[in-house]
């Protein structure tokens, strides 16, 4: 008798110690777009959003080890819930069903999207329901709320790549009349190529997205601590610091699209 309870003794504490490691242990992934996420010369995973994750983690007593997909690959591996989480999402990029599937944490960063144009593009001042007959580029996987009906009708194209940094090219190149980017990743792309922002003008918002943790469902009682860990980082102004650190140019001045709202 001795013998069996010592062994069921055993048995439980090894699926309390196996149950306890998954729930400290999860995989997040999320797409390379400096300079929220990405991985630097080394192949280290750097950026805004990792910083915030590392912190968050080590104070919620998790562990993540971290990926970098392609957005639809990306989205495809979190449907198939082999991924734990995206670190970097919104509630306002994901369709409304996605709720049934996944949770949100509490709000991190609030990051905004708009179209940018080359400083002499007609239609730079805009708003989106007078575009016509425009190619926007964009990064494939992304969806753009305030687009869909054009992009459907076909009073507007679109032009996908794979990386936000080559959306930049398309646009140089007039491939495309306008890009769909977040303003400090494409603040970010003129400063790493050294380029001044008055070649360009900031066109009509997209979006004003709240940055959160997507996480599956199955993971939900992950969310308290993961917020209060998110929520002393926000209330202290770590968040904001890391943000800033990142940041290396003076944000692009708005047109008249973007001004007027």
């Amino acid at each position: 008798m001795g013998r069996r309870r010592l062994l069921y003794g055993c048995v439980v504490m090894a699926a309390l110690w196996c149950s306890i490691g998954q729930a400290q242990s999860l995989s997040g992934g999320t797409a390379q777009w400096p300079p929220y996420s990405y991985q630097d010369e080394n192949g280290r995973a750097t950026g805004i959003a990792v910083d915030v994750m590392r912190r968050v983690m080590a104070q919620s007593d998790n562990q993540m080890a971290i990926v970098f997909l392609p957005v639809k690959r990306l989205n495809a591996l979190l449907e198939q819930g082999r991924l734990d989480l995206n670190y970097a999402d919104s509630p306002v990029w994901n369709a409304p069903d996605a709720a049934q599937r996944f949770v949100y944490s509490q709000p991190y960063l609030q990051v905004r999207e708009y179209l940018y144009f080359l400083d002499d593009h007609p239609a730079r001042h805009l708003p989106i329901e007078q575009l016509r007959g425009l190619r926007i580029g964009m990064v494939r996987g992304y969806t753009y709320r305030k687009l869909d009906a054009a992009l459907r009708s076909g009073q507007l194209s679109k032009l996908e790549t794979s990386r936000d940094r080559a959306l930049l090219d398309l646009l140089l190149r007039r491939r495309v009349d306008a890009i769909a980017q977040i303003d400090d990743v494409f603040d970010d792309q003129l400063a790493a190529r050294g380029l001044s922002s008055k070649g360009f003008v900031r066109g009509a918002q997209l979006s004003d997205a709240p940055l959160v943790i997507k996480l599956q469902r199955q993971h939900a009682e992950q969310l308290p601590r993961l917020d209060a860990a998110l929520q002393a980082l926000v209330r202290s102004g770590e968040v904001e610091r890391i943000r800033r650190s990142y940041l290396r140019t003076a944000p692009i001045q708005p047109g008249r699209a973007t001004a007027e709202r």
